[in-house]
């Protein structure tokens, strides 16, 4: 193993918190907890507003606390009293003017089933799929570990981020070949478990979303979204510091935006900062769209192979 010392800043939009953005400047992200990352071992948060309460009734689940809330849902862990096992929750939101109504819900439940479908050691289980007042809601497995952002924080040597990425990778490509595309793929939606598994988070469960926009958004050099580690729905799909050129420009995501996604947060993770420059959305889309890749930084110790396959999967072209 590489004993070369590393970086142990976090990875993140500020010091202290789980990696969000890989911002150059240090901002403190938002203490709402990501949509997409369900670690077991994550302390339990004050429950946001309209949020079901411990002992709640969902289903044959009872609730037992608020793990964490975003744009897409609300996470709690809860307890099955039939198999006697802990799981987690997700209520699931409909984007608004997207999922929203009796289409948008029978969508996000499709979806959600085709997620249940999905069984591969490194993607999250989905246990069950079902339906709370106008809401969707799924069940999956409990990891007892922490988000890869979590992990990062720790510093570790190349070798080991590029084994614990390559364990995400398979499910990425598990979840490709079953026809499911994440659109969200971040070191906060990988979890490593406290036995070493890996394990891609929510895979799939964005795809409403995924939808050409009749009126693609155009970014300012004002926009300063680039502080926030949660995805941005609506106008924009994703989280800026590792969307794909496609996604910057509302266009449908399909599996090489993932990629895209993946080469990003393993360059970040390996070299401590984004690909591409730019601290506003304006300025990241700007920098991907012409393909301004940074040079990696050569003080980490990393072979140039590696830089030169992320270099590919972080190509402006799709194809």
């Amino acid at each position: 193993m590489s004993s070369e010392p590393r970086d142990t800043r976090p990875l993140g939009a500020g010091i202290g918190a789980s990696a969000a953005l890989g911002a150059d400047t240090v901002r403190e992200p938002s203490p709402v907890a990501d949509t997409v990352s369900l670690p077991g071992a994550r302390p339990q948060r004050p429950a946001p507003p309209g949020t079901l309460s411990a002992g709640a009734q969902l289903g044959r689940y009872v609730i037992q606390s608020t793990l964490g809330a975003g744009g897409m849902g609300v996470v709690y862990a809860a307890h099955d009293p039939e198999l006697d096992r802990a799981i987690a929750i997700k209520v699931l939101r409909g984007a608004e003017g997207a999922a929203g109504g009796t289409a948008g819900r029978t969508r996000l439940l499709r979806e959600a089933q085709a997620m249940a479908r999905l069984r591969h050691p490194n993607v999250v289980a989905v246990h069950d799929v079902g339906t709370f007042g106008d809401e969707v809601f799924v069940a999956m497995e409990l990891v007892d570990g922490a988000a890869l952002s979590s992990w990062l924080e720790a510093g570790h040597p190349w070798r080991e981020v590029l084994a614990v990425f390559i364990a995400a990778g398979r499910g990425l490509d598990a979840a490709h070949r079953a026809g499911l595309v994440h659109r969200d793929f971040k070191p906060q939606n990988v979890l490593v478990g406290r036995e070493g598994r890996v394990l891609v988070a929510d895979f799939g469960l964005a795809r409403q979303l995924d939808a050409p926009l009749a009126d693609p958004p155009t970014p300012t050099p004002s926009s300063g979204v680039l502080s926030s580690p949660l995805t941005r729905i609506g106008d924009v799909l994703g989280t800026p510091a590792y969307m794909s050129p496609e996604q910057h420009g509302g266009r449908a995501a399909d599996e090489r935006s993932d990629q895209f996604a993946f080469c990003a947060s393993l360059w970040e993770s390996l070299y401590g900062e984004r690909p591409y420059p730019g601290e506003t959305l304006g300025e990241l889309s700007a920098a991907v769209a012409a393909g301004h890749l940074r040079a990696p930084r050569r003080e980490r110790g990393v072979p140039p192979w590696v830089a030169r396959v992320l270099a590919r999967g972080l190509a402006t072209n799709p194809s």
